[in-house]
């Protein structure tokens, strides 16, 4: 007794064909099958249903179980609405389909035509559609590859899902944006202020946030690499990411709003490329108190702490292009260069505070007084200007007169700004002071806990006042010589 089966696959002009209303594509292509078998009498024994639309025989699991049993010859024939529906990839997945139906010489059934594999002229059709199947699908692929490229250009998100932090919307035709989720929207905006300014890594940031009770999107936790993704992703900063083969990435101001400012994600970025993993194992203090502040001025990368026995350790850049250079030094000489330019950096401090010390006999509480005066005045002028054109305009005043008193008042309002910008300048100037005397405070806490200071606690002091530390060195060390002509650029806060 002869036995069929029935093979059903989705296409993608299926998918879209459906989207569009026309009907589930597998129920009309199987109804048209069966009436097929009735008027053919073709038993059908079982029906293979791909939900899928892959490329590749390795992602349609029904086409896999169908070679399977093609190899058992457990047909006769298999019943598909066309060729193209068996083998659409490449070359070697279009040479598996026809090998198998032809050393099982199982026949392909099709409304159109009848192929049977073992038949010379049937075998070169049946090989000439499978090529002209694979040509049409390349061109359908360039022709989605540049429309979904055009789209991103345009601004357009085309991901399956949204990032944290935002929802897909469709404001109008053709266009498919990301709208901000505020709840989440503060969760990533605190991520990236950890990061920036408090300066901890992603498995610090993760664990605050799993202590916090802060859930994610899909998994129970945060994880760190999870972190490093949002860290990196510039749809945060208002822009749309894709990677194509032919044109590489592509980056395009997206339609959707920042949650992040872009130099801020930048600053973010940056950060990433020049910070090592902190030298801290588990269950260890950190021991690198110049850890994400002493960078290589050659690479622009951080340095490391090499531990030695006699001394403190010394401080190298490990990276490829500067191995061989001039990289290394003794901790304590970078000691006594910090230092020393932090005191250089007090004294100057400490001088300008007094340069901005002025004598005062006004009270503060009497300047803003006379500041408030002043504003009064000015209002007060200028209703007195708007009256002036009202009496000119009325023939109150003539045009002498209106010239010789507008002239006053203007005298009059000079000379009130001038005194008003004075006591702004002042204010400026005693604010200045006040955020130099911070600064002072700070600086001579570092000098006077510095050298008695745990590692980390050196490490918390030196980022409270320093922003980073640029290495550069031009001569070898010599066992003579140990200073060399090692310099440090200090950039503080």
């Amino acid at each position: 007794m002869e036995k069929y089966c029935m093979y059903l696959r989705k296409s993608r002009a299926d998918a879209e064909a459906e989207a569009r209303g026309e009907g589930e594509t597998l129920a009309r292509h199987e109804h048209t099958l069966q009436e097929l078998a009735k008027r053919r009498h073709f038993p059908i024994v079982k029906i293979y249903r791909e939900i899928v639309s892959g490329d590749s025989i390795a992602s349609r699991p029904q086409m896999q179980q169908l070679l399977q049993d093609l190899g058992e010859k457990l047909y006769d024939g298999v019943l598909v609405m066309e060729i193209e529906r068996l083998a659409r990839g490449n070359t070697i997945d279009q040479g598996i389909v026809a090998e198998a139906f032809k050393e099982s010489d199982t026949k392909i059934i099709t409304p159109s035509k009848t192929y049977d594999p073992n038949n010379e002229f049937d075998e070169e059709y049946f090989e000439f559609s499978l090529f002209m199947s694979r040509r049409e699908y390349k061109t359908i692929k360039r022709r989605m590859q540049a429309g979904r490229v055009a789209s991103i250009k345009e601004g357009n998100y085309i991901g399956t899902n949204p990032p944290y932090g935002y929802k897909k919307i469709s404001p109008a035709p053709k266009i498919r944006t990301l709208e901000i989720v505020e709840d989440e929207a503060a969760v990533i905006r605190m991520i990236f202020d950890m990061y920036l300014n408090e300066r901890l890594g992603a498995k610090a940031i993760a664990a605050r946030l799993n202590t916090l009770q802060i859930q994610p999107q899909k998994s129970p936790c945060w994880e760190p690499v999870s972190i490093r993704k949002i860290l990196k992703n510039p749809v945060y900063a208002g822009k749309i990411r894709w990677h194509t083969k032919s044109d590489g990435e592509i980056i395009s101001d997206g339609y959707h709003k920042a949650i992040i400012p872009y130099d801020i994600f930048c600053d973010v970025q940056k950060r990433i490329e020049n910070r090592s993993v902190p030298q801290v194992q588990s269950g260890t203090e950190l021991q690198n108190y110049y850890h994400d502040l002493l960078y290589c001025a050659n690479c622009g990368h951080q340095m490391r702490r090499r531990p030695a026995k006699n001394r403190k350790g010394y401080m190298l850049c490990l990276r490829n292009e500067c191995r061989g250079k001039v990289t290394c030094s003794p901790i304590e000489l970078i000691d006594e260069v910090v230092m020393s330019s932090i005191q250089i950096r007090l004294n100057e401090l400490t001088l300008s505070v007094k340069e901005h010390e002025t004598v005062s006999n006004v009270s503060s509480n009497s300047k803003a007084d006379v500041e408030k005066q002043i504003e009064a005045a000015l209002i007060k002028l200028k209703n007195q200007k708007d009256r002036l054109y009202t009496f000119l305009e009325t023939d109150v005043y003539t045009v002498e007169v209106f010239v010789e008193r507008m002239k006053s008042l203007e005298e009059k309002e000079k000379s009130l700004k001038s005194e008003l910008e004075s006591i702004k300048s002042e204010n400026e100037e005693n604010s200045k002071k006040l955020s130099l005397d911070a600064a002072i405070i700070f600086l001579q806490q570092v000098l006077d806990e510095f050298h008695t200071a745990t590692p980390k606690r050196k490490n918390e002091l030196l980022r409270s006042v320093i922003h980073h530390i640029d290495y550069r060195k031009t001569q070898r060390m010599c066992k003579n010589k140990m200073q060399s002509d090692m310099n440090l650029d200090v950039v503080f806060l």
